[in-house]
């Protein structure tokens, strides 16, 4: 069960980067955007959980809007927002955020990028940061009891394995 969630994350992860990244060309806006992929569609199914056979399911009440976004903060924002981090703290491209902590753009001078680095302590602690981020997400992700995870049991929610059923010829 937990390779097929893993699976299911991994699928529905690529397929947000193959649309948004496109799109936006900026980390921050592409984790924004699976987090809402997955939130709006905790309730029905998403495309990764569809094609490994999974579903979320809630309580006998229904899944409501704050289990959903609870849920999502945890297995999106969390994770998505520590490789952000870790980018940022290696120096990799990341335009706006580089941009509003003051930080110039690399120059291009005659066809080739001159590198522009961070100084000081901040570039540490965001990649450490990031890392933490990461860390507590797969420890978090790892606490999987029969078909429920940590933020599963905080959110009420399971995920379930759904029933192939085979047509008789």
């Amino acid at each position: 069960m937990l390779v097929r969630r893993m699976v299911a994350r991994l699928l529905d992860w690529l397929l947000v980067l193959v649309v948004a990244w496109p799109l936006v060309h900026e980390p921050v806006l592409v984790v924004l955007c699976a987090a809402v992929y997955d939130a709006l569609l905790l309730r029905l199914n998403t495309i990764g959980k569809v094609l490994t056979g999974l579903r979320v399911v809630g309580p006998a009440s229904g899944l409501d809007h704050g289990r959903a976004l609870a849920r999502t903060l945890v297995t999106t924002a969390l994770p998505g927002a520590g490789a952000v981090l870790v980018q940022t703290g290696l120096g990799w491209r990341e335009p706006a955020l580089m941009a509003g902590l003051g930080w110039q753009q690399p120059w291009v001078v005659v066809g080739e990028h001159l590198p522009v680095g961070f100084t000081g302590w901040l570039a540490p602690l965001l990649l450490v940061s990031g890392f933490a981020m990461l860390m507590l997400s797969a420890v978090e992700s790892l606490d999987l009891r029969g078909t429920r995870t940590w933020h599963d049991r905080k959110a009420r929610t399971a995920v379930i394995r759904l029933k192939v059923t085979q047509s008789r010829s």
